[in-house]
């Protein structure tokens, strides 16, 4: 008689009705352990999570032109695969590479760029190469003509029709729709093309020029960083570079920014210890380290107003220098663009899943805080915080 949950051959039943192959089921985990890797430190492309997309899920999904592999072949963006290809001939042409020649670079660099996407991506080399090496040629046409609005021909459909650009605009900002920064660069350098910035301008030099002049145009960058600041070496995409733009750019490069040692949101509660019970507070400092839908929200900004509180623009170009002031709350002054919205959730987006400083939530937080009503938003407009 066999004694149910006993092992022979290899054989086990825990109910005596089902039997399991021991030694298939070890070798299958086996096999799955010995594939499983960590994400390569290059990683910097990700999938928005859907608790954000739920909420938003336009301002993370490109409108017009799918870039890198995450979006290709959807539906909706079909129409500018052909006009990317036109592109693509332009950008080959200028290049003087010959079509192999440009295979070549990008196979040569394919686990690297593959090495950037933290989710593996499921397609053979060939198409792979192919999205990369097009995309990739499409942005640096996209900057060159907006650069020398002359290479602009009379059927260009991107740049004769503006609500096409202004489309793409945002579409090249969206965390799911980046190509790594050194794929770009590389086969910019290869265009030969001097911006004629000064004499001693590098090909680097050039294409972050390039690049900060399209950022500027398309995002709330009230002051672009001096070039020498920005190393090209570190600006993982255009999304990256854009945040780097925004922070303190001695702060971008560091590891534990001293800005938020203590962070902007701890700084806002101790400021709104003049104006609220002790209990209150410890209600509302335990909503930041963990969100409570029970924690008394803080006031909004009418009703901190109605407290005794003055609100000012800061002449600080830093969008997170917010100082508080005996009982004067100094925050700077951001403008208010269509495209505000997506930005600021993309990079906050990146930031969830690849910075140690968490610059745009804590700036968010606050002023989701301070903005409940359209009198809250008039409030910060009179004081020409806002630009709407």
């Amino acid at each position: 008689m066999e004694v149910v949950g006993t092992s022979r051959q290899g054989m086990s039943s825990g109910n005596g009705d089902a039997s399991i192959d021991m030694e298939r089921l070890v070798k299958s985990i086996r096999e799955k352990l010995d594939k499983l890797s960590s994400p390569p430190p290059e990683c910097c492309v990700y999938k928005v999570p859907k608790k954000l997309k739920k909420i938003n899920e336009e301002a993370y999904t490109p409108l017009r032109v799918s870039i890198g592999p995450l979006h290709h072949g959807k539906e909706g963006l079909e129409d500018m695969e052909e006009h990317k290809l036109r592109y693509f001939n332009d950008f080959m042409r200028r290049s003087g590479k010959s079509l192999e020649e440009l295979v070549k670079i990008m196979e040569e660099m394919e686990k690297e760029i593959r090495d950037c996407y933290v989710e593996t991506i499921n397609l053979e080399s060939e198409t792979f190469l192919e999205i990369i090496l097009v995309d990739a040629a499409f942005i640096i046409e996209v900057l060159l003509r907006y650069w020398f609005p002359r290479l602009i021909t009379p059927n260009d459909r991107t740049f004769r029709k503006p609500w096409m650009i202004n489309d793409i605009k945002h579409d090249l900002l969206l965390l799911e729709n980046q190509l790594p920064f050194f794929v770009l660069q590389y086969l910019f350098e290869m265009t030969n093309i001097n911006l004629g910035i000064n004499d001693y301008e590098t090909m680097s030099d050039s294409f972050i020029s390039l690049t900060l002049n399209w950022l500027e145009s398309v995002s709330i960058i009230q002051e672009l960083p001096v070039l020498e600041n920005v190393n090209p070496s570190t600006v993982r995409h255009f999304l990256d570079l854009l945040r780097s733009c925004l922070i303190p750019m001695k702060d971008s490069q560091a590891s534990v920014p001293e800005e938020i040692r203590p962070s902007k949101v701890k700084q806002f509660i101790d400021f709104l210890r003049c104006f609220m019970p002790r209990q209150s507070l410890q209600q509302t400092e335990t909503k930041f380290k963990i969100p409570s839908a029970t924690a008394l929200k803080i006031p909004s900004a009418t009703e901190l107003h109605e407290a005794g509180v003055k609100f000012e623009v800061s002449s600080s170009k830093n969008l997170f220098d917010i100082k508080f002031r005996g009982n004067i709350l100094e925050i700077p002054h951001t403008r208010i663009v269509d495209v505000t919205e997506s930005l600021l959730r993309n990079i906050i987006a990146y930031e969830e899943y690849h910075c140690d400083a968490q610059f745009f939530g804590d700036y968010t937080m606050i002023m989701d805080y301070l903005i409940n009503t359209n009198e809250d938003v008039n409030l910060l407009v009179r004081a020409q915080i806002i630009q709407q």
